[in-house]
C-alpha cells in the first residue's frame, strides 16, 4: 500500500472516531437535557430568616408543572396569625432610619420605559429619612400613615396559610367576620394586589415588620406561575392578574436585588410582552384587542421592570403608545376605554402612562388633562379612578395638588373601618368594589395614601434637571 493511501486511511479512521464520539455525546445530552418546566420554574423554597422551622407546616400536593401526575411536590406553608394587634391610638410616622439601602442603578437612576433619558419614579423613597421627607413635602400626615399601618395589619391578618390571598375572603383566617367579599377568582391577582401596599410602604421579604408576610406572598406567586414557552403565566383567568402580580415581583426584586426573584419577574414580563395585541393593547386574555384599564396594569408592570433593571423590549412600549393614540381625544389630553373618549378613569390611566413614557411637564396636552381631573375631583366610591388620578396630580405637582390631596387623604382617613375585625379596611360599593370586595378596596386605598413616597416624583427640578 502506498504512503498516500495509508495517510488517507488513517485520516478517515480518525475522522470516523471523532464524529462517532460527537454523535454519542449529543445523544446523551438529548436524553439528559432538562425539560421546559425545569428550565423556567424558579421557586425559592427558603423561608425568611425569621421564620422558624416549627412555624412551618408541611403539605403535599401534585405539582402543576409535572407531566407525571404521580410526582408530588412538598410545600412548606407559613401559617400567619389570625389577628395582628395594634394600639388603639394613632400609629405615627414609623422609623426614620433603616438598614435597607437601595442597590443597583435601577433604584437610584431609573430611566424612561423607552430608555435613555433620566427620570425618577423609583422605589428609593419608601424607607428611612427619605420617606419622612417625602411625606412632609407631599402632604402626608400622622393620621394618613396610621391609616396605612392599620391597612397593612388588616391585610396581613387575612393572608391564608398558603401565603396567598383571595378576593372572596371565604377561606381567610377571619372566618367570615368581614363583610363584602369579592367575586373575582384569581388568587394570583389577589395576592399581587395585597402585596403592593406592603412593598409601597418599604416592607420587603428582607426588611421590615412584615417580612414574613411578604416572603410568603412572593413564594405563593412564584409557586403559582405556570411556565410556558412565552414566559411565566400568572393570569389565573385574567390579564389583570398578570399585570398586578408581575408588578409585585418586579418591585420586590427592584427593592432588594434578590437574585432568587429575578428570573420569576423577568419571565412574568416576558409573558406580558408576548400577550400584547398587534395594535398595542392588552385585555382579558392574551392577544385580545386592548382596553385602557387592563392596558394600564401591563404598562405599569413594564415600568416597574425597567426601574428594577429588567429587560423590556422597546417595540412593546412603542406599540403601547400607539394603543393610547387610538383611544385618545383632545390631541391626547383625554382617553376612552375601547375607542376615543373623555372619561375620568381612563383619562387618568392614559395620562399616567404618558408621563412614564416621556411627556414633559410643560406639555399643554398634559396640563389640560390634569385640569380636567382636578375639576372632576376625587370620587367618593371609585378607588380605581382615585388610584390613578392621585398619582397623576401628585407627579404633576401643580397648584391643583394641595386641594386634591387634602380632600382625598382626609376622606380615606375618615372612612376607614375602626371597629371589629374590619378595623383598618375599606369598602365602597361601585363596579370595581363589588368584584374585588374589601380586599381590593383596602389595597387600593392604602396605595393612594402611600402616594407621597411610593414612587419618587417625575418632574421635580432635582429629578429631571432640564425639564422646563
Amino acid at each position: 500500500m502506498s504512503h498516500d493511501a495509508i495517510h488517507e486511511t488513517t485520516g478517515f479512521l480518525v475522522s470516523l472516531v471523532v464524529h462517532t464520539v460527537l454523535v454519542l455525546v449529543l445523544a446523551w445530552w438529548a436524553v439528559r437535557a432538562p425539560t421546559l418546566g425545569d428550565l423556567t420554574l424558579v421557586v425559592d423554597t427558603r423561608p425568611s430568616p425569621t421564620v422558624a422551622p416549627e412555624d412551618m407546616t408541611v403539605a403535599m400536593r401534585v405539582s402543576p408543572w409535572s407531566a407525571d401526575a404521580d410526582q408530588v411536590a412538598v410545600e412548606r406553608v407559613w401559617a400567619p396569625p389570625a389577628t395582628i394587634d395594634l394600639p388603639a391610638d394613632a400609629v405615627v410616622f414609623g422609623p426614620t432610619s433603616s438598614p435597607w439601602v437601595p442597590t443597583g442603578e435601577a433604584s437610584t437612576s431609573a430611566e424612561l420605559l423607552r430608555g435613555g433619558a433620566p427620570v425618577r419614579g423609583g422605589f428609593e423613597g419608601r424607607r428611612g429619612d427619605r420617606k419622612a421627607e417625602r411625606l412632609a413635602r407631599g402632604g402626608g400626615t400622622p393620621a394618613s400613615e396610621s391609616a396605612v399601618a392599620l391597612a397593612l395589619a388588616w391585610l396581613a391578618a387575612h393572608q391564608e396559610s398558603s401565603g396567598g390571598w383571595r378576593f372572596d375572603l371565604s377561606e381567610a383566617p377571619c372566618r367570615n367576620q368581614c363583610r363584602n367579599g369579592g367575586t373575582v377568582g384569581s388568587t394570583t391577582g389577589a395576592t399581587g394586589l395585597a402585596l403592593l401596599p406592603f412593598l409601597g410602604a418599604g416592607q420587603t421579604h428582607r426588611d421590615g415588620d412584615y417580612r414574613d408576610v411578604v416572603h410568603a406572598g412572593l413564594y405563593y406567586l412564584k409557586e403559582h406561575a405556570v411556565p410556558t414557552p412565552h414566559g411565566a403565566d400568572l393570569q389565573e383567568g385574567t390579564m389583570y392578574a398578570q399585570g398586578i402580580a408581575t408588578i409585585a415581583l418586579c418591585e420586590a426584586y427592584g427593592m432588594t436585588q434578590d437574585d432568587s426573584l429575578r428570573s420569576s419577574a423577568q419571565r412574568a414580563i416576558d409573558f406580558i410582552c408576548w400577550a400584547q395585541h398587534s395594535a398595542g393593547g392588552w385585555r382579558y386574555y392574551p392577544g385580545q384587542p386592548g382596553d385602557t384599564t387592563v392596558f394600564g396594569w401591563q404598562m405599569m408592570a413594564l415600568k416597574s421592570a425597567t426601574m428594577a433593571g429588567l429587560d423590556v423590549p422597546s417595540p412593546v412600549v412603542n406599540l403601547g403608545e400607539r394603543f393610547l393614540d387610538s383611544v385618545q381625544s383632545g390631541d391626547g389630553s383625554y382617553y376612552g376605554y375601547l375607542t376615543p373618549g373623555r372619561t375620568p378613569g381612563t383619562t387618568a390611566v392614559g395620562l399616567l402612562v404618558r408621563m412614564y413614557t416621556g411627556w414633559r411637564r410643560n406639555d399643554s396636552r398634559l396640563s389640560r388633562g390634569v385640569e380636567f381631573l382636578s375639576r372632576e375631583g376625587p370620587s367618593k366610591s371609585d378607588m380605581y379612578y382615585n388610584y390613578y388620578a392621585t398619582q397623576v396630580l401628585h407627579h404633576f405637582d401643580g397648584p391643583t395638588w394641595p386641594a386634591w390631596n387634602d380632600q382625598m387623604r382626609d376622606y380615606l382617613v375618615r372612612t376607614q373601618a375602626t371597629a371589629g375585625h374590619e378595623r383598618g379596611s375599606w369598602f365602597f360599593q361601585d363596579q370595581h368594589g363589588l368584584k374585588g370586595g374589601r380586599l381590593y378596596t383596602t389595597a387600593m386605598c392604602a396605595m393612594i395614601l402611600e402616594v407621597y413616597y411610593r414612587h419618587m416624583p417625575l418632574y421635580e427640578t432635582v429629578a429631571v434637571e432640564d425639564d422646563l
